[in-house]
């Protein structure tokens, strides 16, 4: 029997694998997911430690507890399984020593941003991107020394198998769920992540002064500011567009940004993340029955335009979210036509700076879905639309696994 292991680093890795662990329990695979135990409970992402053990409807598989990298390396070369799956890069030095192969799925923009990305290519037995244009920003990126022929020929377009999930979830059920109006649009509204974005410039030169330990000082401060009063006026230019469109406003937070209190007191409802669970994710249920999805440079853009939703992205100076700190980032979070935030009848973009001014002018039709936009857009960035990816990951595994 195929045994196969699935690292499970953060409760957040069962949004992209579950439905990868659904496939692989449905082939009768023996599945493993390892969790690896030896992070903090108690810092600022203490809440995505991974002491979740999802459902699957295909069958139960085993959960297995790690601490650290060293002893997860140690017990796949004692007992190697014929497969290990993960949504990082591969770790090198568990990768040369275990004679697993490693399957390295794509999980958003970090395939191309990952800082191990150009080792991963090489190490991963294979790698499941979501369609060939990733394939040639990575090598844009990293450059065709890296990215070799060789290395090309192990990353596979397979799609993006959470989004097999997304057929099953009904709309009306979803709504009664959780409460939500029954007759009116959604709006879902994912915050700007304040807290996890780099320092505001202030705090950045206040810290300077402290010496060696300044960046740890700094991102400290920045956790504990609320958001700056230019979000208060977005957020209530979003609610009088809700009201003018007869839409409510749904909120999806995550819990190391918490939404402040005058963006809880205007939401229709309001989520954090994880609050049930990752599998099916609750942002694709919400997405299931929305009407425009509305953020910040999100790689949630991708999922609402799958699910026929329109996306309109609120961008701000690349500074702002830190993008000019990390090398390549601007070239997939831009607002040019053609980008994976501004396709012209699916995924809309408009700048920060003049947001309050465009809301309040504009309504629900303003930020139409055409089909022909979605089928270009679909097989642009994932490649297909057929609900099969978990299948075509799995028949990458079975060709490449150990016997």
């Amino acid at each position: 029997m195929t045994r196969v292991a699935f690292v499970i680093k953060r409760k957040t890795h069962y949004r992209l694998l579950g439905a990868a662990v659904e496939e692989a329990l449905r082939r009768g695979w023996q599945v493993e997911c390892w969790h690896d135990w030896s992070h903090s409970r108690t810092n600022w992402k203490g809440h995505d430690f991974p002491d979740l053990e999802p459902a699957f409807r295909a069958g139960a598989p085993r959960f297995i507890r790690f601490q650290g990298l060293e002893e997860l390396g140690e017990r796949f070369q004692i007992e190697p399984p014929a497969a290990v799956v993960c949504v990082d890069p591969p770790e090198p030095a568990i990768a040369a020593a275990s004679p697993a192969p490693w399957f390295w799925l794509q999980f958003a923009t970090d395939l191309v941003l990952h800082p191990g990305s150009a080792q991963g290519v090489h190490d991963a037995a294979a790698l499941g991107v979501f369609s060939p244009w990733w394939v040639t920003r990575l090598r844009d990126n990293l450059g065709e020394a890296r990215v070799d022929r060789a290395a090309r020929r192990r990353m596979q377009p397979v799609g993006m198998p959470m989004l097999d999930l997304a057929e099953a979830i009904d709309p009306e059920e979803v709504r009664w769920q959780y409460g939500l109006p029954r007759h009116r649009p959604l709006v879902l509204y994912l915050p700007f992540p304040w807290r996890s974005c780099p320092v505001r410039p202030w705090v950045q030169r206040a810290a300077r002064l402290a010496g060696p330990r300044a960046p740890h000082v700094a991102g400290a401060v920045n956790r504990r500011l609320g958001p700056p009063r230019s979000d208060r006026r977005v957020v209530e230019a979003l609610a009088a567009f809700c009201e003018r469109s007869g839409a409510a406003l749904i909120v999806k937070s995550r819990l190391k940004d918490p939404s402040p209190k005058y963006l809880r007191r205007v939401a229709g409802a309001h989520f954090d993340e994880g609050q049930e669970g990752y599998h099916p994710p609750l942002t694709l249920k919400l997405l299931r029955c929305a009407a425009l999805c509305v953020h910040f440079y999100s790689a949630v853009v991708v999922e609402a335009v799958f699910c026929s939703v329109p996306s309109l992205c609120l961008g701000p100076a690349p500074e702002v979210m830190g993008l000019d700190r990390i090398e390549n980032a601007t070239r997939l979070y831009h607002g040019r036509e053609g980008g994976l935030y501004n396709w012209p009848g699916a995924s809309h973009w408009r700048a920060l700076d003049g947001a309050v001014d465009e809301l309040g002018r504009a309504g629900l039709a303003d930020f139409p879905l055409e089909p022909a936009a979605r089928r270009a857009y679909v097989e642009r960035f994932l490649g297909w639309d057929d609900g099969k990816s978990s299948a075509r990951f799995a028949d990458l595994i079975a060709e490449h696994r150990r016997a």
